[in-house]
């Protein structure tokens, strides 16, 4: 019989290294399960679940793309592919999670929330997971998986297509924000004509505890010249030093011809990063998470083993903390609710000035394409009418809808950006509180779980015009000449486009109010249960502890030397 070859010989030391180092990793994501429900520690169990299922995931890397609707994600991947598979357009994809992978051939498989999955042409991609042809998720889908052959350099690596995470545009069930703790490395791609929001700074804030690997992408590069992207990238880097991690990487990156060069440093990095060291990066990745979850054990079971140890007083102090911040939580609710009734009576006045100024460019605009149109029309009245109502739903959807997302977008992330902040200080706040309480009575640091949201997207503007006549003519179109009336009814149209405008505009800003105030209501209403579950918690293990102090120390010892074996001490 050979010998094995002495990389046969490496091969396999390392896979047998490779195993041993998943079991104990496995080991200890089951530990952290079994800890946070004996303890009732709820708001670790998103942690545990990424976990977990990075270490099912059969070594598969996922590379998320994240940001803003609109900052190029799904173009951005496509380049990385080297064809058009994901879809683009001037609507916000559905709350549906696509994954891009290499495979021997195209195939795209849709995962249903009822467990269901089904094979679908590339081409019918667009059905699933974009608001045109998925309005609202009612196919109910939770996540594509996309193999295509193009992404053989990058095989072990599957590309994520996040849609609009971290802004209003992620979906009420919370499907993306729920994915997001499960992300390998990531990239946040930030818009040359837009760079870093308040939102994309708390995104990167959040990534940086399911991950060591971030970086910025600066995409649609070639907007700007050569000295102003070198600028805003210097702007990124100074924003992020000051409150993240040192040394995060900025790319940037264009889609159209010319910029080939960019495209090239974008796989470069992919590859020196990521790619030629996969294995290595995943372990990384992995063990990042796994620290993650067990500190945030270690500190639940600390606060847990100080009120068992404390003296009587000690804890009865504690629970005097606890109990007025239990009375106090009606206050707490009429100031969330004073926050969210203010920002929404000052969003409607925002909503209706933001787009009635477009008003006179939307008339002059439509105007000349309707003359341009309607000389065109020939037939009798009711069909005259029929042409102009469809025309103008047309023609105003094909402008309202990038006005839309434009104007509607900017406005709900600045007032949902300020009801998330004035709640964040809210939520803070009672943190603060909690914190100084369990401190002072017991003498250990606590800062709890973080205050994440997650918002429904506004839906696409729906459109229509009043009837064109306030009495029906148009049924009386074989008593009406229209070689004689066409001049009168052609001005009569002319007529009735700046009312149609402004209706629409109205009608779009009460919908954006409507939307953004849902936003808001969610907002506030994930405020007060996350203060309710953060009370509840430290309740439960204040009230427990004494009698299960040996469970919560051999708990908490367990926890310890895991901590130990994956830090290497």
């Amino acid at each position: 019989m050979r010998e094995p070859a002495k990389a046969d010989c490496a091969s396999a030391a390392q896979g047998v290294g490779r195993e041993a180092i998943d079991g104990f990793l496995l080991h200890a994501v089951q530990e952290a399960r079994r800890v946070c429900q004996d303890f009732r520690i709820t708001s670790l169990f998103p942690l545990i679940d990424a976990a977990d299922a990075a270490l099912h995931d059969s070594g598969v890397l996922d590379v998320a793309v994240v940001g803003r609707f609109k900052a190029g994600k799904s173009s951005l991947l496509n380049l990385l592919i080297g064809r058009d598979i994901l879809p683009v357009a001037v609507l916000p994809v559905t709350a549906v999670v696509t994954r891009i992978r290499y495979g021997p051939q195209d195939r795209a498989t849709v995962r249903y929330l009822d467990g269901r999955e089904e094979d679908v042409l590339l081409e019918r991609l667009a059905d699933y997971v974009t608001e045109q042809g998925n309005p609202s998720n009612a196919k109910q889908v939770a996540i594509v998986d996309v193999q295509a052959p193009d992404l053989r350099p990058y095989a072990g690596v599957r590309f994520v297509d996040t849609p609009g995470l971290g802004s209003v545009f992620a979906h009420n069930t919370q499907v993306s924000m729920d994915w997001l703790p499960r992300v390998g490395a990531a990239f946040l791609a930030v818009s040359s004509d837009h760079p870093l929001s308040e939102e994309d700074v708390r995104l990167l804030e959040h990534l940086g505890r399911h991950t060591p690997e971030v970086a910025i992408l600066i995409t649609k590069a070639d907007l700007v010249s050569a000295g102003d992207l070198a600028a805003v990238a210097q702007f990124i880097s100074e924003q992020t030093a000051g409150r993240l991690r040192a040394g995060l990487h900025v790319l940037p990156i264009s889609t159209r011809p010319g910029f080939e060069r960019l495209a090239q440093g974008l796989r470069e990095f992919l590859d020196s990063r990521i790619v030629s060291h996969r294995a290595e990066k995943a372990a990384e990745i992995l063990r990042h998470k796994v620290q993650a979850l067990l500190a945030g054990c270690r500190e639940y079971l600390g606060v847990a083993l100080s009120a068992a140890s404390a003296a009587e007083e000690a804890r009865l102090q504690l629970r005097r903390e606890l109990e007025k911040e239990r009375r106090d939580l009606a206050s707490v609710r009429n100031e969330v609710w004073l926050l969210a009734t203010d920002l929404k009576g000052r969003l409607q006045k925002d909503a209706l000035q933001r787009f009635l100024e477009h008003h006179g460019e939307l008339t002059q605009g439509l105007d000349e394409d309707l003359r341009r149109q309607m000389h065109a029309w020939r037939g009798n009245l009711a069909r005259t009418t029929a042409r102009f109502e469809q025309w103008t739903r047309e023609a105003m959807a094909a402008r309202l809808v990038p006005l839309s997302h434009e104007e509607g977008g900017q406005l709900a992330d600045r007032h949902v950006d300020a009801i998330r902040a004035s709640l964040e200080r809210v939520v803070r706040g009672f943190q603060d509180r909690l914190s100084q309480g369990i401190r002072r009575a017991l003498g250990v640091s606590f800062s709890g779980a973080e205050f994440e949201v997650a918002v429904m997207p506004p839906r696409r503007p729906a459109t229509g015009i009043d009837r064109v006549f306030d009495t029906p003519f148009e049924l009386l179109w074989f008593l009406i000449p229209m070689w004689l009336v066409r001049p009168l009814v052609n001005r009569h149209f002319l007529r009735m486009l700046p009312w149609e405008v402004e209706k629409n505009l109205c009608r779009l800003a009460a919908q954006w109010t409507a939307a953004i105030g849902r936003c808001v209501d969610d907002v506030a209403r994930e405020a007060q249960e996350f203060i309710q579950r953060e009370l509840a918690t430290v309740e439960d293990l204040l009230a427990k502890a004494p009698d299960r102090r040996s469970a919560v120390e051999k708990a908490l010892a367990e926890i310890e030397t895991l901590e130990s074996r994956l830090s290497g001490k």
